[in-house]
């Protein structure tokens, strides 16, 4: 999961104080089980989010960024990674972190986690395998 960045996003709620206030990022379900809260950052090389994950995420398959290095650091809850590097259990305080195209899916319990992607995500960079 990422974040769902877009070239339409205002940035400029945050300038020029730097301040990005809760009430100005906007929120999207990206799957039944996955709400995202993202943030406005006025930057091409970087992008932020929070992720509420409630079971599964994909629904189905695994997925990956084509353009990204992401990171999640749990803020509440828990879970496991399900990726080509093996099966990693999380919870608060943890970081987690993917490498550009590696192939995942996660089962969260009520995991809460922030973010972060290098380069700036967008929808185009999303890859989805069903296998």
């Amino acid at each position: 999961m990422a974040c769902v960045n877009s070239t339409s996003t205002s940035i400029s709620s945050i300038e020029p104080s730097g301040l990005a206030p809760q009430d100005e990022a906007k929120e999207i379900q990206t799957t039944p089980h996955c709400a995202v809260r993202e943030y406005p950052v006025p930057s091409d090389t970087i992008s932020f989010c929070t992720a509420k994950i409630t079971g599964r995420y994909p629904e189905k398959g695994r997925a990956a960024n084509s353009a990204c290095e992401q990171f999640y650091f749990v803020l509440s809850g828990s879970g496991i990674i399900h990726s080509e590097r093996g099966n990693f259990p999380i919870k608060q305080g943890d970081l987690y972190f993917f490498r550009k195209n590696e192939l995942y899916w996660v089962e969260g319990k009520e995991l809460f986690v922030a973010v972060g992607n290098a380069p700036a995500w967008n929808p185009q960079q999303y890859i989805h395998k069903d296998s």
